[in-house]
């Protein structure tokens, strides 16, 4: 008897991801023809250098992205020639689309152990996400692969496996220098005693293997070693599109960006010795709490953020809002703000101005702040609580047995 509902179970599961699969593709299938300025100006010309030169093209710094994104690239090249760039592009940022998806869904099953409703749900929920299919499907951008490793960082320390936790990040990382927005988090945890200090050289060791092969094709290490660093001062701006704190500061004031980074490091520290001096535990409800909270202040306190540097926070806020029920409006709102952002780049049009949604964002970082520091004081229990497995009630048969 039990077998058999297993196997119900299996094939129910098995025909809803068949059917997200089909209407992931479909809602993405519109936009995929959109040919975005990033694409023109960049992708494309990538693509073509690496078709052109073949491997002699890992002798010279052709790209300013790490050379992780540049692996998959030229592997597309050998494995499907005969796609377009085009689609090329955008195929591999939609695959980790569903990648993106099956990490949050692992993450809110851990919570929900009884149930396959509410993860199947939440996976729905990033797949459908506007932002998502706008940022793969039309912009051709790869924010989908850093964040899946970010989500998949946040399930190994929910799973309290520390090692795959940091590899996690360090994949992360390797990919986009954007991984930064969850580090906070580690050195919260750490002040917990929660990490242990040596796993950290997991992340930099999984970075520089991820180095090696292009190293090994003639790329000088100084030179990968500083691509992060390049890229900084690219665009001399405070803020270029993010709806954060620097909507409000004029860019004549742009070299005085080290004291913003010094404002963000400051908030950190401050977080930092909360948590160090609260009596509160970190559950898991508490860990999501942190990760959400660090995912949204970096980008919104760091000066140079980029439009789409919110997309982190709002895939996290999903996993946030299916912890706390209550708090559904969060990845409403960082959503939806991400995904107006991207209008002014991608349409030239701006539905709300950019300085206006950056007041919605302090909103949130004052809401979530205030209700962390009550929490951190042990005035808010609910947030401590062990995650509650949800258990459907049984049914008059069920009970008679």
């Amino acid at each position: 008897m039990r077998c058999a509902i297993q196997d119900r179970r299996f094939i129910g599961l098995a025909l809803f991801g068949l059917n997200v699969l089909i209407l992931g593709v479909m809602v993405r299938l519109p936009g995929i023809r959109y040919l975005s300025s990033d694409y023109l100006l960049f992708l494309k010309p990538w693509y073509y250098t690496i078709v052109d030169e073949g491997l002699a093209v890992w002798e010279w710094g052709f790209s300013n992205y790490n050379v992780p994104y540049l692996y998959l690239l030229t592997l597309a090249t050998v494995y499907l020639p005969n796609l377009s760039p085009l689609i090329v592009v955008k195929a591999i940022s939609i695959i980790f689309d569903f990648v993106l998806a099956f990490f949050v869904y692992k993450c809110v099953r851990f919570k929900y152990k009884q149930s396959e409703t509410i993860p199947c749900l939440a996976a729905l929920a990033t797949l459908l996400a506007p932002f998502v299919i706008l940022n793969s499907s039309v912009w051709g951008q790869n924010d989908s692969i850093y964040t899946a490793f970010l989500i998949a960082c946040l399930y190994a320390l929910l799973r309290e496996r520390q090692a795959w936790a940091f590899i996690a990040f360090g994949l992360s990382f390797s990919f986009k220098f954007q991984a930064i927005f969850l580090a906070p988090l580690f050195l919260w945890l750490l002040m917990k005693r929660q990490v242990k200090w040596r796993y950290f050289f997991l992340s930099l060791l999984v970075y520089l293997v991820l180095l090696l092969p292009a190293w090994f094709m003639g790329r000088p290490l100084g030179e990968l070693l500083l691509i992060y660093f390049n890229q900084i001062g690219t665009w001399e701006r405070l803020s270029e599109g993010a709806p954060n704190l620097y909507q409000w500061i004029s860019d004549h004031y742009y070299h005085w960006y080290p004291l913003g980074i010094a404002f963000t490091a400051f908030v950190v520290l401050v977080v930092a010795f909360l948590v160090y001096k609260s009596p509160v535990d970190i559950t898991p409800n508490v860990l999501v709490y942190l990760a959400t909270f660090s995912t949204l202040i970096v980008p919104f306190f760091l000066p140079m953020m980029h439009d789409r540097y919110f997309y982190p926070a709002s895939v996290v806020a999903i996993v946030f809002a299916f912890y706390f029920l209550k708090y559904w409006f969060v990845p409403v709102v960082i959503g939806l703000v991400t995904t107006l952002t991207g209008f002014p780049y991608l349409y030239r049009v701006t539905p709300v101005p950019v300085p206006l949604l950056a007041v919605f964002m302090l909103l949130l970082v004052a809401v979530l702040g205030w209700k962390l520091l009550r929490t951190l004081a042990h005035q808010a229990p609910e947030i401590n609580m062990v995650p509650e497995s949800y258990e459907p009630r049984p049914t008059s048969r069920a009970r008679t047995r």
